[in-house]
């Protein structure tokens, strides 16, 4: 993908020079934009180039010549598992510890694209809802010298689903047949639904073992920023 995005980068910005003729830059025939298809990226510091609208994924589709839609998807995964020494009575005897953490996350975006403008630097402005669900699982096990071996065992359970509406405008500089440059500002509003569950157990003192359960909602307003992005159309 790395490589990819150098690739994509370099020919845009060397497709430039030759994209100007004499009576100025490249302008999109009308009816060439409808049916074409894009993959974007975001272009970041030193012209370096990562997911755009912050997902794995991002393809747009032109309807007509004034109108694209267009889909972000993502997926993240973590797993950490380790296993730690613990000394007690200054080194005397040990005790140990198993941590298991993991979490999960998946994006969905759909977003509906309308377009302003005859020239190469056009003015478009769009909407969509977006979804996304997290789940974070964390389980903590510490062995440690009493009488005897004793042990505390955490877990921690979390599920998080936002549900949103993506509001955007910017503009797209098409540089020639392929390649198009474009800047956005974005804000969004979502409410955000958790539920999260703990539970600790005690080997030693069963009277300390709790279950605790909350759920959470919360409505939210924010700003997205703004993202600089290339497109590479086919």
């Amino acid at each position: 993908m790395k490589a990819l995005c150098t690739f994509l980068a370099a020919a845009a910005l060397l497709s430039v020079p030759a994209a100007a003729v004499a009576d100025g830059w490249y302008s999109p025939e009308a009816g060439e934009l409808a049916g074409s298809q894009a993959v974007q990226f975001s272009i970041e510091s030193l012209l370096t180039l990562s997911e755009f609208q912050g997902q794995m994924l991002s393809y747009q589709r032109f309807l007509t010549d004034n109108r694209a839609i267009r889909v972000a998807a993502g997926l993240f995964l973590d797993l950490n598992d380790s296993d730690l020494d613990i000394e007690y009575y200054g080194g005397e005897i040990t005790g140990s510890a198993e941590l298991t953490n993991w979490s999960h996350r998946g994006t969905l975006k759909l977003q509906m694209l309308f377009y302003r403008g005859n020239g190469p630097i056009r003015f478009f402005w769009g909407a969509g809802p977006k979804v996304s669900y997290t789940d974070i699982h964390g389980e903590d096990i510490n062995y440690y010298p009493y009488d005897e071996l004793e042990f505390t065992y955490y877990v921690r359970d979390i599920d998080i689903w936002e549900l949103g509406l993506q509001g955007f405008a910017g503009v797209e500089w098409f540089i020639n047949r392929m390649f198009s440059i474009h800047a956005e500002y974005g804000a969004s509003g979502k409410y955000t639904f958790e539920d999260r569950v703990e539970y600790r157990i005690d080997s030693h003192d069963p009277d300390s073992n709790r279950k605790i359960a909350t759920s959470t909602t919360s409505p939210e307003f924010v700003s997205d920023g703004v993202r600089f992005g290339l497109s590479a159309r086919f």
